[in-house]
C-alpha cells in the first residue's frame, strides 16, 4: 500500500529515506527550500525496496576488530526479501537475508580485502586496488585481536 501527497507548484529534489515507528519511506524535497520544504511523502510498503545508509565506526570480523578513524559512509538497501550493504570506494557488496546477516557478510569482505591487499606487493596490483588498499590503511584506526 502506498501513501502519496504532492504539492506539484515545486521541483522535486532527490529523495532521502526515513524510518519512523517501523514503517520506511521518501521525502522528496524542494530544492529552493532545503530539507524543510516537503514536497512529497511516499510510505513505502516492506515488500517495496527501500534504501538507508550504513555508516560503521568498528567492524568485527571474527577474531578481528578494526577501529575506524570515522565512519564507514555505506549504502544500506533493502528489496524484495533480502539486504544490501555496498561500499563503492572500497567496491565492497555484501548481502544477506536479515540486516545482521548482510552487516557480518560485510565484516567477512572487508577483513578479507584487508588481509589480501596487505599480503600483495604494489606490483602484483591494479591501481584500483592500491588505492583500495590505500584507502583501507589511511580509514583504519587500529586492527585487534
Amino acid at each position: 500500500m502506498m501513501h502519496i501527497v504532492k504539492n506539484h507548484t515545486q521541483p522535486i529534489a532527490q529523495p532521502m529515506a526515513f524510518n519512523t515507528n517501523g514503517e520506511s519511506g521518501l521525502v522528496n524535497t524542494d530544492p529552493q527550500k532545503g530539507k524543510h520544504g516537503v514536497t512529497q511523502v511516499v510510505k513505502l510498503n516492506k515488500n517495496q525496496s527501500t534504501m538507508l545508509s550504513y555508516s560503521p565506526n568498528t567492524i568485527i570480523a571474527g577474531q578481528r576488530t578494526y577501529l575506524l578513524h570515522s565512519p564507514l559512509s555505506s549504502t544500506l538497501r533493502h528489496e524484495d526479501s533480502y539486504f544490501m550493504i555496498e561500499n563503492e570506494l572500497l567496491g565492497i557488496v555484501a548481502t544477506g537475508r536479515t540486516e545482521a546477516e548482510a552487516e557480518q557478510d560485510f565484516a567477512q569482505e572487508f577483513d578479507f580485502i584487508y588481509q589480501r591487499y596487505n599480503e600483495l606487493s604494489d606490483s602484483q596490483m591494479s591501481e584500483r586496488i592500491k588505492r583500495i588498499k590505500t584507502v583501507l590503511n589511511t580509514i583504519i584506526k587500529e586492527v585487534n585481536f
